[in-house]
Parts: C-alpha cells; structure tokens; sequence
C-alpha cells in the first residue's frame, strides 16, 4: 500500500507509462462528455491495453496495484480541474489527500458544509 506522497511520486517516475495512458483515457472519457468517470474503470483500461494490445511480457507479470488508484485520479483531478470541477474522479477520503496540498482540507469543508462530497 502507498502511504505517502514519496512513495507515489517514486512510482509514478519509475513508471510513466503508467500515467500517459491513465491521462490519455481519462481525457478522451471526458471528451466524450463524461461529467465523471471511474478511475478504476480507467486503470483496468490501462491494465488491458498494456497486457494484451502492447503484449507487455514484463518479467513476473507486471502488476498495477489497485492502491495506486486513487492517487493517479487525484494527479488527474489536480491538473485537469477542467473536467467535473476538478472532481471528474469522483474521490473518497484517502491516504492520497496527503499528497495533493489542500485536497483533504476541502473536502473536509464540504463535508461539514453539508455539501456532497
């Protein structure tokens, strides 16, 4: 499990090609006039795209743990505020607010605000 902003920021740089899919589905989700979108949905994309259409044959079986999900769609939400508000992953509370500064404390004041989070 991911539990800090060093660790994601070590796994994003060791693995950019995960990111360059993840950004490039979810914005052609968004193109496509999606409000919000999964970013599990959009993971398991980058899973089947990377095992069966570039027949990634990675020693071991390269896996993309679900863990790192959430903080993919927070880099997402930040640099696309854009798409949904900002929120076009929709987000639960998350190891992954610590490492987007001002993420946790805004949601935690839409919370009290009564506001859907």
């Amino acid at each position: 499990m991911i539990t800090t902003a060093r660790e994601f920021a070590q796994i994003d740089q060791d693995n950019p090609w995960i990111w360059e899919l993840f950004n490039r589905f979810g914005r052609e989700k968004a193109a496509q006039g999606f409000l919000h979108y999964s970013a599990s949905m959009v993971m398991g994309r980058v899973r089947w795209e990377t095992d069966v259409i570039l027949h990634d044959s990675r020693p071991g079986g390269y896996k993309i743990n679900n863990d790192w999900i959430p903080w993919y769609a927070r880099k997402f939400n930040v640099m696309y505020p854009q798409y949904g508000g900002g929120e076009f992953f929709r987000e639960r509370d998350s190891n992954a607010d610590d490492g987007w500064p001002g993420r946790a404390a805004a949601r935690h004041a839409r919370i009290a605000a009564g506001l859907s989070v």
